[in-house]
């Protein structure tokens, strides 16, 4: 778990904000950061604040896209389109709740069985989850590898995140 050395000493980017009911009047309304804010934390390792749509994020690894206006929806073949910055989820977190997804350096990225290390990662039809084996032409992760092959299971893994998007798969073998 990595927490913030810059500018924000002590930050959880597991930690998620869930906007209170109307109700809960004695509780603040507003996420403790700005969306899109950016965090560099522990490890060389760097996270964006965003607001969790549609699906919110199963768990912490699962690749979620992330909108201009830093809404975060799990990546999958249905929605993942060119260009697209992606980065993981560190925590679960329902669709409207608040937090961090990370971007860079060394992290837990989900994938499907057997999922290789050092080949393009590909969406998959299971949101948030990433696999190996992109054809030529297809929309990849560039910026995205796994450190640590996933085992016989599909599950979490080390990777490595290098600001990552969505980009047209140039070659099957690197």
């Amino acid at each position: 778990m990595a927490f913030g050395t810059l500018y924000g000493s002590g930050v959880d980017f597991t930690e998620i904000f869930t906007p209170p009911l109307p109700e809960d009047r004695n509780y603040g309304d507003q996420p403790t950061f700005a969306l899109g804010q950016l965090m560099f934390g522990s490890g060389s390792t760097a996270f964006v604040y965003v607001k969790f749509g549609t699906g919110g994020a199963t768990g912490a690894g699962y690749l979620c896209n992330i909108s201009p206006a830093f809404e975060a929806v799990m990546s999958s073949t249905g929605n993942d389109a060119f260009g697209v910055p992606v980065g993981a989820a560190q925590a679960t977190a329902l669709a409207g709740d608040y937090g961090w997804v990370q971007v860079y350096g060394p992290g837990l990225l989900r994938g499907a069985a057997s999922t290789a290390i050092n080949v393009p990662l590909a969406p998959t039809a299971t949101d948030g989850q990433v696999d190996d084996g992109a054809a030529v032409g297809a929309l990849v992760f560039g910026g995205l590898t796994y450190t640590t092959a996933v085992g016989g299971a599909a599950g979490t893994a080390a990777a490595w995140f290098n600001w990552p998007c969505t980009v047209t798969n140039p070659n099957v073998t690197p």
